[in-house]
């Protein structure tokens, strides 16, 4: 595992989506990695759920 400082950590949250990518819920973050966040969500945990996992159940659906 690579040495990290702690300039290099991200105080946002990771969002990983479930058909794929990350997004992070702070405006300044540059690196979308698991570990430069302290928390990482999938996006179906999210309140109010995540577009992607209704893509999914749709696709599923039909």
């Amino acid at each position: 595992m690579p040495h990290i400082e702690d300039a290099d950590l991200c105080h946002g949250t990771l969002v990983v989506h479930t058909v794929g990518g990350a997004e992070c819920t702070e405006p300044d973050c540059v690196d979308p990695e698991y570990v430069f966040h302290s928390l990482v969500l999938d996006c179906a945990e999210i309140t109010g759920g995540c577009r992607c996992v209704g893509d999914i159940e749709l696709a599923r659906a039909s």
